[in-house]
């Protein structure tokens, strides 16, 4: 009896199948015409897609590269535009390269002037509460290094990081890095030197005791030093610089760039940190006014030094650091050669 009743469930399913297509198929009268279309509807719990017949492929293409979810590039999109923009400075012309790096040391004396310009004119703010003046001095700061950035003029200190960073990554020689640093350097001392005793010395835009006591303080302080003090304050604020290059570049819009820029240049300026270039415009204004040392004591106390410091916080600590994270790991100019042959 049992054997009765097990032989008869499966044709009970199977005449419940063919009753449910049937109702199916009439709603379709494309499959009620095909009696291949209708039997494969028999065994299938849902209709077939007419439209396609060819099965899906069995590997799925390759998801794309990780972009960024947030307005701004990620860090490996950010160092291949970075080397785009160091393979474009090593083609620049001479003339070019000496023009745009004596107008970056112009924009970063016009920040430094900015900056001396309104702490040295309140003196009763520096007297009262000078770490809200130094706060408000070093905000001003920046200005030169987003009208550098957002120009493409060339500073020698953000070169260091970018130049060094393509040159590891076998994109430009150490020819192109050795023109630009060099180049880059001696005329954006042209530059500053240009701002001091021109734009801002001769024209007197200090105009009270004030302001040109404190042109000659400040001055001071960044000669009158250990020099090891210049070295190691070189370092960090060449490290931060690098970093307000990288951010510039990270950004998609100006604002973005803006503000990368502003936050870590407002950091190093606050904290008393020493920017070669930057100094060829505070200290020579300093000397236009009077100080108690002379050329050779800025240059072997402050110009040595601080530059020493800028090499290694922009090579260093900038572009091997991020190499070492990132650019080991991209295809270095040999082996996207090999791939293309």
């Amino acid at each position: 009896m049992h054997k009765i009743f097990f032989s008869f469930v499966p044709s009970f399913r199977h005449k419940r199948r063919l009753q449910q297509s049937s109702s199916w198929s009439t709603a379709n009268p494309v499959i009620s015409q095909s009696p291949e279309l209708r039997i494969s509807a028999i065994n299938m719990e849902d209709p077939p897609n007419l439209s396609t017949r060819e099965k899906p492929p069995r590997n799925p293409p390759a998801p794309p590269p990780p972009t960024s979810i947030v307005d701004s590039h990620t860090p490996q999109e950010t160092l291949l535009i970075a080397e785009s923009l160091a393979i474009a400075k090593a083609h620049l012309t001479w003339p070019t390269l000496i023009v745009k790096s004596f107008l970056a040391g112009i924009f970063i004396s016009l920040g430094a002037g900015f900056d001396i310009s309104v702490v040295g004119g309140s003196p009763g703010l520096r007297a009262s509460n000078p770490a809200l003046a130094t706060l408000i001095g070093a905000f001003l700061f920046p200005t030169g290094f987003v009208c550098i950035m957002l120009t493409g003029m060339e500073l020698c200190t953000s070169n260091m990081f970018v130049m060094t960073y393509s040159t590891l990554r076998r994109r430009t020689t150490l020819y192109d890095l050795a023109r630009n640093l060099i180049t880059s350097y001696i005329f954006n001392v042209a530059g500053c030197l240009f701002y001091a005793g021109v734009l801002f010395w001769w024209s007197g835009v200090l105009t009270t005791e004030t302001a040109i006591a404190y042109a000659v303080t400040q001055a001071e302080a960044r000669v009158n030093v250990n020099w090891g003090y210049n070295v190691t304050r070189g370092i960090m604020c060449n490290w931060l610089v690098g970093l307000a290059f990288f951010f510039s570049t990270q950004g998609r819009d100006n604002t973005s760039k803006i503000y990368g820029i502003w936050v870590v240049v407002w950091c190093f300026a606050a904290m008393g940190y020493q920017h070669c270039i930057a100094n060829y415009f505070l200290v020579p204004v300093g000397m236009f006014y009077g100080t108690s040392f002379g050329v050779g004591k800025f240059i072997w106390a402050s110009c040595i030094p601080v530059t020493i410091g800028n090499l290694i916080g922009g090579v260093v600590f900038g572009a091997v650091a991020m190499w070492v994270v990132y650019g080991v790991h991209e295809k270095d100019v040999r082996e996207l050669v090999k791939g293309g042959e």
